[in-house]
Formats: C-alpha cells, sequence, structure tokens
C-alpha cells in the first residue's frame, strides 16, 4: 500500500519520470534483452554477467541519470560481477546485437503506438509510408586506450545509418560499422533490404548511386534522393516550370541515370531556392520514382523538407540524451552505447505518443519542451528507483501493449500541460558592435549600469 502512495505522490510532482521508467519496464524488461542477445550474439556469451545488466547500465548513463558506467555500477548494488569485467562485456557488444536491439525494440513501441492512431502523422503522398535515411558518425572519445596516446587527431569510433518512419516517428533500423571511414555505399545490402513495398524513402545525395535507386524500385517502393554531382544524367526532356514551394521555384524534366542495359527514367525535380544553401548551392536536383499522378513536383520538394525529422532526431539523441559517451573508446561499447541511445528516443516517442493522443499531435509537436521533459526524468528517475523497488515494476513489464497504452495516456490527461509548455522568445535583436582589445581588456558591469541609469534621467 505504501508503494502505491509514493508512486501517486511522482505521477503527479514527476509524471515524465514516472511514464519513461513504466514503458522502460515494457521495452526493456531483463528476459527480452537476454534472448535478443542469445539470438543474435555469435562471439559473446553469458557467463555470471547477463547482457540485460550491462544494458541497464549503460541506460541509465544515455539517459543522463548516472554520469558514467562507473558511477552506474557503483549505485546499483545487483552485479556481482568487477567493474572490469562490465567494461569487458561492453567492449565486445557485436553491432548485430546493436541493430537487433533497435529494430525489435522499435516493434514492440510500435505495438503501443499504434493503439493511438489519432497521433500519427498523415503521409504527405496518400498511401506511401515515408521513411527517411541518414547517416550519422560518432564524435571523437577520449584517447584513453594505449593506441590513441600519440594522436593528435580526433578519436572517431565509428558510424551509423539510421532509418526513421515519419508516421510514427520511430527510430525504426539502425546499421552500425566500428570503421568511421565506411561509406554509405558501403551497406547498399543492408540498406536496400530495409525498402518495403510502398515505402517512400527520402535521403541526402550521399545515397545518391544508382545501385541503390534501383534497388528500391525492384522492392516496388518509392524514393525522393537529392541527386549527386557525381551520377551522370541524361536529359529525355526539356525542363518546364511546376511551381513554386516555400523554398523555391520548382521545375521538373525527365531523365535517365545508370549505366547502359539497366538504365531508370525518373523524375528529376529542380528547385532554385529563394535563398543559398550553407554551401552555397542556389539550386537543388531531386531523383524520384513517384508517378506523377500520384505526386507532383511541388509535393515531393516539400516531402524531400521532411528530411530534417531525422536531423533533429539525431540533435535531440546529442541533446536530450547521451548518445555519445566519450569515455567509451572501444569502437563497439561507443556503437553499443550509441544504438542505447536510440532506443531511449523511441522510449520518448512513445510517451510523446501517449501524450498526442490526449491532447492533439499538433499542439505536442509545437509546445512541448523536450528540454523540460528530459530535465526531469535525468534529475528525478534515481530518486524514483530508490523509492520504488524493482519488483514494483514489474506490472508494466507484463502488460500487453493496449494496456500500456491505455495506462500511459491516462496518465498523460493529468499532466499540468503548462509546465512543460515551450517559452516563446521575441524576434531576435541585431548584435551590436562590440568593443574591447588590449586597451580594454575587462569593464566593471556596476559602472556600466550606473552610467545607463545616469543617461536615462
Amino acid at each position: 500500500m505504501w508503494a502505491d502512495e509514493v508512486f501517486e505522490r511522482f505521477v503527479e510532482k514527476s509524471p515524465f519520470s514516472v511514464l519513461t521508467r513504466a514503458t522502460l519496464e515494457h521495452l526493456f524488461h531483463d528476459s527480452f534483452l537476454d534472448h535478443v542477445f542469445h539470438d543474435h550474439a555469435q562471439v559473446q556469451y553469458h557467463r555470471k554477467l547477463a547482457f540485460s545488466a550491462v544494458t541497464s547500465l549503460l541506460t541509465q548513463v544515455v539517459l543522463r541519470c548516472r554520469p558514467s558506467v562507473r558511477a552506474a555500477y557503483r549505485r546499483d548494488g545487483r552485479i556481482t560481477a568487477t567493474l572490469k569485467s562490465v567494461y569487458e562485456k561492453l567492449r565486445h557488444v557485436e553491432p548485430a546485437v546493436c541493430a537487433a536491439l533497435v529494430r525489435q525494440t522499435a516493434e514492440r513501441a510500435g505495438q503501443v503506438l499504434d493503439c493511438w492512431p489519432e497521433a500519427r502523422r498523415p503521409d504527405p503522398v496518400p498511401g506511401l509510408r515515408l521513411r527517411v535515411l541518414d547517416g550519422n558518425y560518432l564524435a571523437g572519445t577520449e584517447h584513453r586506450l594505449a593506441v590513441l596516446r600519440g594522436e593528435g587527431a580526433a578519436a572517431l569510433p565509428g558510424m551509423s545509418v539510421a532509418m526513421r518512419d515519419d508516421r510514427t516517428g520511430l527510430l525504426t533500423r539502425l546499421v552500425c560499422r566500428e570503421d568511421a571511414y565506411t561509406n554509405e555505399r558501403a551497406l547498399i545490402d543492408e540498406l536496400v533490404g530495409w525498402a518495403e513495398a510502398d515505402d517512400l524513402v527520402v535521403a541526402d545525395r550521399n545515397f545518391c548511386f544508382p545501385d541503390f535507386l534501383a534497388g528500391v524500385a525492384r522492392k516496388r517502393a518509392y524514393f525522393v534522393v537529392r541527386h549527386h554531382q557525381q551520377v551522370g544524367l541524361t536529359a529525355l526532356t526539356e525542363l518546364r516550370p511546376a511551381g513554386r514551394s516555400e523554398t523555391g521555384e520548382v521545375y521538373e524534366q525527365e531523365v535517365e541515370v545508370g549505366p547502359a542495359g539497366g538504365r531508370l527514367r525518373l523524375r528529376c525535380v529542380v528547385v532554385k531556392l529563394f535563398r543559398p544553401t550553407q554551401d552555397g548551392d542556389t539550386e537543388i536536383r531531386l531523383l524520384s520514382n513517384v508517378p506523377a499522378d500520384q505526386a507532383d513536383a511541388v509535393t515531393l520538394a516539400s516531402v524531400y523538407l521532411r528530411r530534417w525529422t531525422i536531423e533533429h532526431a539525431f540533435q535531440e539523441l546529442t541533446d536530450q540524451l547521451r548518445c555519445e559517451v566519450d569515455t567509451l573508446g572501444y569502437p563497439k561499447a561507443a556503437l553499443f552505447g550509441f544504438s542505447l541511445a536510440v532506443c531511449a528516443y523511441n522510449l520518448l516517442a512513445v510517451v510523446r505518443g501517449a501524450l498526442a493522443s490526449a491532447r492533439g499531435r499538433e499542439k505536442v509537436e509545437q509546445e512541448l519542451s523536450t528540454d523540460a521533459v528530459a530535465q526531469e526524468v535525468s534529475q528525478d528517475s534515481p530518486g524514483l528507483g530508490i523509492a520504488l523497488p524493482e519488483e514494483f515494476w514489474g506490472r508494466f513489464g507484463r502488460m500487453t501493449g493496449a494496456e500500456l497504452a491505455g495506462w500511459l495516456r491516462d496518465v498523460a490527461r493529468g499532466i499540468p500541460w503548462d509546465r512543460y509548455r515551450k517559452c516563446k522568445r521575441g524576434p531576435k535583436k541585431e548584435v551590436p558592435k562590440k568593443k574591447g582589445g588590449r586597451q580594454r581588456p575587462h569593464v566593471s558591469t556596476a559602472r556600466l549600469l550606473q552610467e545607463r541609469q545616469t543617461k536615462s534621467q
């Protein structure tokens, strides 16, 4: 009874820490994690230290509840293995396990989100499921390894490519490589394998190569990919005006790409930008196999702008979660940390879905402060773990997806919205030219305030 009273106080005072912990128990319960490890690990094996135990420690770091694996290990108390064993386990987690963990966690999260159809984002091209591809290179780690001590350059632990489902907001697929110099073209087999019939894949120019485009088309899927200048185009029609988008004037023509005997006939959408890009480009070219009767050129140009959603997801992985643990120098350990951050992002997508079901999707997208949510989770989750025993949370692991969805929505309806609303800021002011230099290295703030007060009188 006392545990239920404590739980209700946390629901009232720190609802997002409760929602996160309950969803974490449902998506990440120990038997599920160990099952994923057993099915996909090829070299590692279980002894005294279970995969689920190591995952629990690193998840605390990813959610910013603990500053390091060492700190999480010291506070856990359940692991009898040594800290060295924990780090050894982390440094040998295989990329295949990371990919399977992300895929299966996303599937479990999707089962919960499917209970809230009103929280889904509508497809920009009716009948086609929008999926966004993008690559990410992990930031440099500390030079703790002996092979790095004499290196002045940044130590890059690896790279990854992720796929985001626009309907649900989930990062549904992830492929990792330990070699940070790996190019997206080397991953063509995995990337094409992700495409399903009636998918609409959106990607930047790094994915513009004929084998990838042809592979997606063979899966009866569609794409909108920015043209890479190294891929030759053969114009079949003249460039003709097609309208205006929010970023520029839109034109269209038919082109062919690819080697002789396997050429693809595609639509080329050219957007002549109102403002140049950061790289100085004044126009962008998009290649697509979407039929003209299904989407016009202006629609395809606006669809490509949805690519920012996955870049925003990577930004949230960095700012709100700790996707790059710089103390994990071994590539496999760093990639495992990143994959857990992707899983945590999907967990928070479930929480946002509960809010969207209770408050409305557009309201949540426009007003919810993810900073406020992340701060509450990182600050209050450790106390929540102390106040309520592990056994208390087992009920959420035993729930079905529909049962958890109903409970999450009930809690979301009672959340005081103003506490988590974004702070609206006014227009940016022009930065004045600053004074200073060697002749004036510092100033007295009190004197400047006094001078301004004197002038205003």
